[in-house]
């Protein structure tokens, strides 16, 4: 069978000799339709399958997200355990055969204790779009640098 791509050039040098005034090529238009028809139908079916694919994806990509964060809360945990008891030990340096386990000093970290006092040098702001309002307000008036576009999209039923 030809594909899609086949089929959309036959019918379209079909239409055109028909259009130019060839006789009897309506029953190959015919012909041609049908395979188009019946090459739509199964690009759909092959959708479908896509789709189905997709969701079940999408399932167990939760159900891993939900085990990942399982297993880091567990680390959280165990790590926060460790902790608690180095410190009520009063160790700062714990070797094993495996490992060694102790604290470090990390770089000082920023804490903002009053934002309203720091300096505007200090402070970014981000500009963004409400394209919403934007559009709301198009359909009303124009604005430079922006315009409504219609566009179309394939539907499926």
């Amino acid at each position: 069978m030809a594909t899609l791509y086949e089929l959309r050039g036959s019918y379209a040098q079909i239409q055109q000799m028909i259009e130019e005034g060839a006789e009897g090529l309506e029953e190959i238009l015919k012909t041609v339709e049908g395979a188009i028809e019946e090459k739509l139908e199964s690009y759909v079916m092959v959708m479908k399958n896509f789709e189905a694919e997709a969701t079940i994806c999408a399932t167990e990509e939760k159900r891993f997200k939900e085990r990942k964060n399982t297993a880091l809360n567990g680390v959280k945990r165990m790590k926060q355990a460790i902790v608690d008891t180095m410190n009520e030990s009063k160790r700062d340096e714990v070797k094993t055969e495996k490992f060694k386990i102790n604290f470090r000093n990390n770089a000082p970290s920023v804490h903002i204790e009053d934002e309203s006092l720091i300096p505007d040098e200090f402070i970014k702001i981000e500009r963004t779009i409400s394209k919403a309002e934007l559009a709301a307000r198009l359909k009303e008036a124009e604005i430079p640098g922006a315009k409504l576009v219609a566009s179309k999209s394939l539907q499926v039923r």
